[in-house]
C-alpha cells in the first residue's frame, strides 16, 4: 500500500504534535524514551536518533507503523541578548486579529502601550518530525515546529525556511541539518539589530499549518518568558566560577550565597561569619560583608548558614535586643513581657495586668519616691526573705553595677 504524500497527513500530525508538546508527551502518544545531554551519536537507523547537539533534548515516541516519530527541544540561547518589543493591549479593549511580526517600531493607538526587555535566554523551540518510509530518497519528514512564545508569522517564516534546506539537500537526510540551523542560524533570519516585535493580538490568518506559535496573550506569556530567563540564570550561576571576596578563593555557584544586595560569597566564609557573630551574641553585625555595604541577611539565608539551635538563639537575641534599643519598652518583672512605659514612669503588663513602676519594677507608687536598692534589701533582711551573707553579696553586686553609671541628676 503507497504511503500517502506527507501533506495529506499534515492535520493529524500537527494536533499530535501540539499535544505531546505540552507535556513532553501528550495523551496518546504512547512511551517514549528520552535521551539527555550526553554528547551526540550518529542517527540510528535513520534520522530517529539525531540529537545534533548535547545542549538539545531529544523524546522519542513509540513509532507508529514502523514510521519514526520524535520531538527534539531546542535550546534558544543568545548570547548578546535578544531585546523582545511587546505591545500590549490595554484593559477592556477589543482584540484585533493582526500581528507585528517584522521587528519594525508602528504606532499601536492610545489603547495598547510597549513592554521591552532583554532576553539572552529564551524558551526552547520544539522541533516534531514524522519520518516517512519514503524518507529521506523521495519525500521529505512531515514536521512541526513549537515555539509558545512567537507569533505565527515568525513560526511559519521558520517552516519556509526548512523546506528551503530540504530543496537545497534532497534526497539527503536533513534533520541534523534543520536542528543546526534553528538552533545556530533562525534568530539573525528571524530579527535584525538584535530586536524583535511581538504583537498584541494571537494572528490566526497566513499562519502555516505546520507552525504552532503562541495560543496565549502575550499578558500570558510575557510572565513566563520572565520565569524561564530567570531559572535559567540560575542554572549559569550554579555551574559557572566565582571568586569569594573574603577566602579569594574560586570555586562553582553551587557553593556560594547570593545576597539580594548581589554580592557573593563561598558557604563555608558566610557559615563561619554568621556563627561567629551568633555566639557572640552581636546579631545586629549579620550584614553583608562586602565593602561598604551594609544590607542586612535576610533570615531565610540565615536558616540555610544556621544550625537549627543557632537559629533559635539568633532569633531570641535579635527580638531582646530590638526590644532593648526601643526607650519606651520595659519588662514585667512577674512574666517577662514586654510592655509600653508612660511618661509617669509605670506600665501595664498586656499578659498579667500588673501595673508597675519602671524604675523599681516594684508596684506602682504614684507621687511617693522610689526605694534605693539598697533600702530594698534592708526590707528583704528585715522581713527574714535574705541572710546576712546574701545581703552583703547584693550589695557588692550594686556597688559595681553603679560604679560606671551616672544617675540622672532629678
Amino acid at each position: 500500500m503507497a504511503l500517502p504524500p506527507p501533506s495529506s497527513r499534515l492535520p493529524d500530525f500537527r494536533r499530535a504534535s501540539l499535544a505531546a508538546s505540552r507535556g513532553r508527551v501528550g495523551e496518546g502518544a504512547g512511551p517514549r524514551r528520552r535521551a539527555g545531554r550526553s554528547r551526540p551519536s550518529r542517527p540510528r537507523g535513520g534520522d530517529a536518533g539525531a540529537e545534533a547537539s548535547g545542549d538539545d533534548d531529544l523524546v522519542v515516541f513509540e513509532n507508529k507503523g514502523r514510521l519514526r516519530y520524535f520531538q527534539i527541544y531546542i535550546r534558544y540561547d543568545v548570547a548578546d541578548g535578544v531585546k523582545v518589543c511587546a505591545k500590549l493591549s490595554a484593559p477592556n479593549t477589543s482584540t484585533r486579529d493582526v500581528g507585528c511580526f517584522d521587528g519594525s517600531e508602528q504606532d499601536y493607538g492610545p489603547d495598547e502601550f510597549s513592554y521591552t526587555c532583554n532576553f539572552e535566554y529564551l524558551p526552547p523551540l520544539i522541533l516534531t518530525c514524522l519520518l516517512p518510509k519514503s524518507y529521506p530518497s523521495k519525500d521529505p519528514p512531515s514536521f512541526a515546529v513549537t515555539a509558545k512564545w512567537m507569533d505565527g508569522p515568525y513560526v511559519s517564516q521558520l517552516c519556509e525556511m526548512l523546506d528551503t534546506i530540504w530543496a537545497e539537500l534532497s534526497g539527503q537526510k536533513v534533520v541534523y541539518q534543520w536542528v543546526e540551523w534553528l538552533r545556530n542560524t533562525s534568530r539573525s533570519y528571524l530579527w535584525t539589530d538584535g530586536s524583535m516585535t511581538l504583537g498584541p493580538d494571537i494572528a490566526t490568518h497566513n499562519t502555516d499549518i505546520r507552525a504552532i506559535p503562541r495560543t496565549k496573550s502575550l499578558e500570558s506569556v510575557i510572565p513566563l518568558m520572565l520565569s524561564y530567563r530567570s531559572k535559567k540564570r540560575y542554572q549559569a550561576f550554579l555551574e559557572d566560577l566565582h571568586m569569594c571576596m573574603i577566602c579569594l578563593n574560586q570555586t562553582k555557584g553551587s557553593k556560594f550565597i547570593k545576597l539580594p544586595c548581589g554580592h557573593l560569597f563561598c558557604v563555608k566564609c558566610m557559615e563561619t561569619l554568621c556563627r561567629m557573630h551568633v555566639k557572640e551574641g552581636s546579631v545586629f553585625q549579620l550584614v553583608c560583608p562586602g565593602t561598604k555595604c551594609k544590607a542586612s541577611i535576610p533570615p531565610y539565608v540565615l536558616k540555610r548558614l544556621l544550625t537549627k539551635e543557632q537559629f533559635e538563639r539568633w532569633d531570641r537575641l535579635l527580638l531582646q535586643k530590638t526590644l532593648d534599643s526601643i526607650s519606651d519598652i520595659v519588662f514585667c518583672p512577674r512574666c517577662v513581657i514586654g510592655c509600653v512605659e508612660d511618661e509617669d514612669n509605670n506600665a501595664q503588663c498586656p499578659e498579667c495586668s500588673f501595673i508597675f513602676c519602671s524604675f523599681c519594677k516594684g508596684p506602682w507608687h504614684p507621687g511617693k519616691q522610689c526605694l534605693t536598692p539598697e533600702q530594698k534589701i534592708q526590707l528583704r533582711k528585715a522581713s527574714g526573705r535574705m541572710t546576712e551573707r546574701e545581703v552583703a553579696e547584693e550589695l557588692r553586686n550594686i556597688r559595681e553595677l553603679y560604679k560606671d553609671v551616672r544617675l540622672c541628676p532629678k
